[in-house]
C-alpha cells in the first residue's frame, strides 16, 4: 500500500471515478487520485456489472473473506500495471477474426508390389488455423484414395477435423497479460521486505508514546526483529546501564520492555534471518516457475484482464475435437477410438469432466463374408467422464460408454445383429510421491441383442444393456492395477502390472481390448556411473481363453534383457536377449505354438578417419524360431547382422546400408535375405537437394534384383517445394512367392508455404 501512494499521481494513464467507495479497511488507505484510478481500473478489469456488485457487497461477492480476497488481487495487478499502459480497452484480448494457412500439400504414388492392395494411391492435405476472439482452432483436412487392384474404381476417404488449439490460446492469453503487466511486481517480488520491515519496526518504535528519545534509542529496530523476549530484555537491561548520561527507572525499563514486546508480538515475534532469507530465495525461484509456465500466467488472467465468457470457458477446456477424431482416456472407458462425432474435456477447481458422441465403423466391405453379421459395420457411441483430479495425474474418475448398432450405407446387404453395449468404469491413481503412483481400474460391461434383417424388420431389444449390467458379473468385468516408481538413490525405476478381463467383456471405446485374458508382468531398470551403464529386464505372461466350454488357453510369455554401456563419447555397446513364445492348452494337452528366441549385440560409434568423420550403427545377432504350420513343425535358426555407415562431406554426405539374414537350416521360405543400399546426397544449383542410390537385393529362391533410387527436392520461389522419388529395379530371378518386392515405385509431393 506505502509502494502504491508513493506512486506519481500521473502513473496510471486511467481516468479517475470520483466518489466512489468500496466496503474494505485496505481501500481506505488508497490516497487520492489513486484510489479514483483503483476504482476505474477495477471496472476495467472486471466489467461495469462486477464493479457495481462490489460497490453494493452483494452479488458474487456476498462473503466478506472473498471480497478482500478479490480486491487484494486487484491491489497487486493495479500496482503491477505498466505506466506506459495506453487506454484501458486494451486491456481486452484482440477480438478482430484471424486466419492463418499453414500447410497444403499433395502427393501421389505408383508401385507394382503385388503385395500391395492399390497400385496407384493419393494424398491431399490442409491445414488451417483461424481465431475468433483470440480462440485458436486448427483445422485438418485430408483426402487419401487409391485405384484397387481388384477393380477400376477409385475409393479413397476424405477426413477432416476442427480441434481447439490449447497450447496456442495459452500462449496467446500469456503473452497478453505480460505485455501489460510486470508480473515480478504482481508477485511484490520487487519489495525488500527486510527493509520495509526494519522501517515499520523504527516508525512505531519512535511513536511508543511516553518513551522519550533517550529510551527508544536504547534498542533498534533490528534488535526487535530478531530477538527473542529474553535476548531483547537482556540487550535494553545492558543498553540502560551502558548509558552514563542518562538513569533509568526499573518501572520505566519494565514499561518500555513491556511496549516493545507487544511491538514484537505484532510484528509475528522474533524472526530467523537465516530462515527468513531462505524463504524468500525459494519463494523467488517458484515465482519464477510460475511466470515461465504460459498456463499458470494464463489462470491468472482471469483477474488481470477482462474476458468474456466464453474465453474464461476455454481456459478450462483441456481438449475439444470435431470431425474425425481419435479420442483417448484409459483402458477401461475410451482408448485408441477413432471416430467421427465430437469429443472434448474440461478441467475447474481440479473437478474433470469428459464428454464425447460419434460414430465408429467396425467392419470394411472386407469383412462381409467373415463376421459382418456378428459385428456391426458401424455403430453410434455416446461417453461420459467425471471426477476429481485430471488425467495423467492423481484423479478419481467415473466413466460410462453407450452405443448402438447401425447400418453402414457402403454396405447395403449386410444383416447384422441389432445390439445395445453399456460399459462403466472406475478409475484412480493415487500419488505416494517418492514412492511412485498406483493405477487401478475396474470395468464392467453388459449386451442386449435383437435380430438381424433390413432395416424395417429389425427386431427391437427389450431392454437397455444398462438394466442388466450386473447380469454375468465375473465374465463381464475387466480390471486393470499398476505399480510404478523409482528409487532414486539406486538408479532404478520399477512398474509391476496385472490386467484381467472375463470372455463376455465388449468395451465399445476400445476396440482393441482383449477378452478373456489374464495379464501380468514387470519392468526393472537400473543405471550406474551417471547413466554411463544400465540395464533393463522386462517380463510379460498373458493366457487367453479360447473357449468358454472347454478351458482351453493361448499362453504368451515373454522375456526381455537389455543392457548398455557407453564407453566413451564416441562409443557406445549394448545387448539383448529376447524370448517370446505361445503355446496351446486344452483337452487333447499342451502344444508349443510358437517360439522365437534371440541374441544380439549393438554398437554406436563415431569417429575420423583419414580426415574424414563418420557414424556407425552396427547389429549382430543370433535368431531361433520354432512354428506350427499345416505341413508340421518348422525350425529355423537365423544368423543376421545390419550396418549403416554414414560419412558427411560439408553439405554433401555419402551412406551405406547393409541387411543380411542368414537361414542356417534351411527351413524358411524367406530366410536367406541380402539387401545392400549405397547413395550419395549432394546439392544441385543452390535449389535442389539430390540424392542418388545404387540398390541390391537377394532373396533365395525367391526374387533377385538390382537398380537405380533417385530422389530430387526442388525449392522455388522460396515457397515452393517439389519432392520426386523414382525406384526402379531389375529382376534377374522371379518366383510366384514374391509378393512383397516390385519392380517400380515412383512418388511426387507437392508443397506451397502461403504464411
Amino acid at each position: 500500500m506505502e509502494s502504491l501512494n508513493r506512486l506519481p499521481a500521473n502513473a496510471r494513464q486511467l481516468p479517475a471515478i470520483p466518489g466512489s467507495q468500496l466496503p474494505s479497511p485496505a481501500f481506505k488507505d488508497i490516497k487520492d487520485p489513486l484510489r479514483g484510478q483503483f476504482l476505474s481500473y477495477i471496472q476495467a478489469s472486471s466489467g461495469t456489472a462486477k464493479f457495481n456488485q462490489l460497490q453494493q457487497g452483494f452479488g458474487v461477492l456476498k462473503d466478506s473473506a472473498r471480497m478482500e480476497q478479490f480486491l487484494d488481487n486487484k491491489l497487486r495487478g493495479f500496482y503491477a500495471l505498466f505506466k506506459d499502459h495506453p487506454a484501458a480497452s486494451q486491456l481486452k484480448l484482440p477480438g478482430k477474426p484471424e486466419n492463418t494457412l499453414r500447410k497444403a500439400s499433395a502427393q501421389t504414388a505408383f508401385g507394382d508390389t503385388t503385395g500391395n492392395a492399390s497400385g496407384w494411391w493419393s494424398n491431399v492435405e490442409i491445414q488451417d488455423r483461424f481465431a475468433l476472439g483470440s480462440i485458436p482452432v486448427n483445422l485438418q483436412y485430408a483426402n487419401v484414395s487409391g485405384y484397387s487392384r481388384f477393380g477400376h474404381d477409385l475409393s479413397g476417404e476424405n477426413l477432416g477435423n476442427f480441434k481447439f488449439d490449447r497450447e496456442a490460446y495459452l500462449q496467446k492469453v500469456s503473452a497478453h497479460v505480460r505485455k501489460n503487466y510486470d508480473l515480478k511486481k504482481y508477485f511484490l517480488d520487487d519489495i525488500d521486505f527486510k527493509s520495509q520491515l526494519k522501517q515499520f519496526a523504527d516508525t512505531r518504535m519512535k511513536s511508543l508514546a511516553g518513551a522519550g528519545d533517550s529510551l527508544a534509542r536504547l534498542v533498534r529496530p533490528e534488535d526487535l526483529i530478531y530477538f527473542d523476549s529474553a535476548q531483547l530484555r537482556n540487550q535494553l537491561l545492558a543498553n540502560a546501564a551502558a548509558d552514563s548520561l542518562h538513569r533509568f527507572a526499573e518501572k520505566d525499563l519494565d514499561a518500555h520492555l513491556s511496549k516493545l514486546l507487544q511491538l514484537q508480538k505484532e510484528l509475528g515475534g522474533s524472526l530467523d534471518v537465516n530462515s527468513m532469507l531462505n524463504r524468500q530465495h525459494a519463494v523467488r525461484g517458484q515465482i519464477d516457475q510460475i511466470i515461465d509456465n504460459p498456463a499458470s500466467v494464463a489462470n491468472m488472467a482471469g483477474d488481470l484482464i477482462p474476458m468474456s465468457g466464453l474465453q474464461r470457458l476455454f481456459l478450462k477446456i483441456r481438449e475439444l475435437n470435431v470431425g474425425n477424431i481419435a479420442a483417448n482416456a484409459s483402458k477401461g472407458s475410451v482408448s485408441d477410438l477413432f471416430m467421427t462425432g465430437a469429443a472434448g474435456s474440461m478441467l475447474n477447481k481440479n473437478k474433470f469432466l469428459m464428454l464425447g458422441a460419434g460414430k465408429t465403423r467396425q467392419a470394411l466391405p472386407y469383412d462381409m463374408g467373415l463376421e459382418g453379421g456378428l459385428n456391426a459395420p458401424s455403430s453410434s457411441l455416446q461417453f461420459l467422464r467425471m471426477g476429481r483430479g485430471e488425467l495423467g495425474a492423481a484423479h478419481q474418475h467415473v466413466s460410462m460408454v453407450n452405443a448402438n448398432t447401425r447400418r453402414d450405407p457402403r454396405m447395403p446387404d449386410v444383416r447384422v445383429l441389432k445390439q445395445n453395449i453399456f460399459a462403466g468404469a472406475l478409475s484412480n491413481q493415487f500419488s505416494f510421491g517418492d514412492y511412485g503412483k498406483l493405477d487401478f481400474e475396474i470395468s464392467k460391461s453388459n449386451s442386449s441383442t435383437g435380430g438381424a434383417g433390413p432395416t424395417g424388420d429389425h427386431a427391437a431389444v427389450s431392454k437397455a444393456a444398462i438394466a442388466h449390467f450386473f447380469d454375468d458379473f465375473f465374465v463381464t468385468l475387466s480390471t486393470g492395477l499398476r505399480y510404478s516408481g523409482e528409487v532414486q538413490d539406486w538408479g532404478t525405476t520399477h512398474s509391476v502390472y496385472f490386467n484381467y478381463s472375463g470372455l463376455g467383456y465388449n468395451n465399445p471405446g476400445n476396440p482393441y481390448a482383449r477378452r478373456g485374458m489374464i495379464a501380468y508382468g514387470l519392468q526393472l531398470k537400473r543405471s550406474w556411473l551417471k547413466n554411463k551403464a544400465s540395464v533393463q529386464l522386462r517380463t510379460d505372461f498373458r493366457d487367453m481363453a479360447r473357449s468358454a466350454v472347454s478351458g482351453s488357453q493361448w499362453k504368451n510369455r515373454t522375456l526381455a534383457l537389455d543392457g548398455r554401456y557407453r564407453l566413451s563419447k564416441k562409443l557406445t555397446l549394448g545387448a539383448r536377449i529376447h524370448e517370446s513364445s505361445m503355446r496351446s492348452t486344452g483337452e487333447h494337452g499342451r502344444d508349443e505354438v510358437f517360439v522365437n528366441r534371440k541374441v544380439s549385440f549393438n554398437s554406436q560409434w563415431n569417429a575420423k578417419m583419414g580426415g574424414l568423420r563418420f557414424f556407425n550403427q552396427s547389429a549382430l545377432g543370433m535368431q531361433q524360431l520354432h512354428y506350427l504350420t499345416s505341413a508340421g513343425p518348422l525350425k529355423s535358426l537365423f544368423l543376421n547382422t545390419q550396418v549403416s555407415h554414414t560419412i558427411p562431406i560439408g553439405e554433401r554426405m555419402i551412406s551405406t546400408n547393409i541387411f543380411y539374414n542368414r537361414d542356417v537350416r534351411n527351413a524358411a521360405i524367406y530366410g536367406n535375405l541380402l539387401t545392400i543400399d549405397a547413395g550419395y546426397h549432394y546439392r544441385l544449383l543452390k535449389v535442389l537437394q539430390c540424392g542418388s542410390s545404387l540398390t541390391f537385393l537377394d532373396n533365395r529362391n525367391v526374387v533377385s534384383q538390382a537398380g537405380i533410387r533417385q530422389q530430387v527436392a526442388a525449392t522455388l520461389l522460396r515457397r515452393c517445394q517439389v519432392n520426386l522419388s523414382l525406384d526402379a529395379r531389375k529382376s534377374f530371378m522371379d518366383s510366384p512367392q514374391n509378393y512383397l518386392y516390385g519392380n517400380f515405385r515412383s512418388e511426387v509431393s507437392f508443397f506451397y508455404m502461403l504464411n
